[in-house]
């Protein structure tokens, strides 16, 4: 009877183990799909930069003493147009203008862009702003948008000095969209005439 008993408590504890083992592969799975649901949703909607942040985006897209292959992570489709970084950095250095992200960042039109404000100014030159600048979340880190590289572009260089990838299928660069261009200071309005 012995041998029973130590039988019947051996395949007892033996259940009790293969139970707890079956436990423990559920909540493991469980937490696995939990954590690769967080991260999902991470990766669709990543945090919001800071306007430090996309200027730091800017300031490395024309930052001459750095390699191509880190300025062209700053710009959508930058790889595909080294050019575009040449052009910039030389439109800079020539006309002395300077772009600004300013607070705030905003949500873009998709969970992977922001819209930010960027104050253009030119050396003697009240400043201009554009609004709606967008930025994309690509590669895991934020890139000025293509349409805005190109608009900042074709509003700062003479149009035989804009890069292809900002060209229409005419060759030329594309009509300027009054929406994207950044705002010109009003003209100061004459002073009225004296009564006579």
């Amino acid at each position: 009877m012995k041998l029973s008993k130590i039988t019947a408590l051996t395949a007892a504890f033996g259940a009790a183990l293969a139970l707890s083992a079956c436990g423990g592969e559920e909540t493991t799975t469980e937490t696995t799909e939990t954590t690769t649901s967080a991260e999902t949703t991470t990766e669709a909607a990543p945090e919001l930069p800071t306007a430090a942040d996309l200027n730091a985006v800017l300031s490395k897209a024309t930052d001459s003493s750095l390699p191509m292959e880190e300025r062209v992570t700053t710009v959508q489709g930058g790889e595909t147009a080294p050019e575009l970084f040449e052009t910039m950095t030389i439109s800079k250095e020539e006309s002395g203008a300077d772009f600004q992200v300013v607070d705030p960042v905003l949500p873009g039109y998709t969970p992977d862009s922001v819209l930010a404000t960027v104050n253009f100014t030119l050396p003697d030159q009240p400043a201009q702003v554009a609004d709606n600048v967008e930025f994309i979340h690509e590669d895991g880190t934020w890139k000025l948008s293509q349409s805005w590289a190109c608009t900042l572009i074709t509003n700062t260089v003479a149009p035989e000095q804009v890069p292809a990838m900002c060209l229409d299928n005419t060759g030329e660069a594309p009509a300027e969209d009054p929406a994207q261009a950044p705002a010109e200071a009003p003209a100061e309005e004459p002073a009225p005439a004296p009564a006579q």
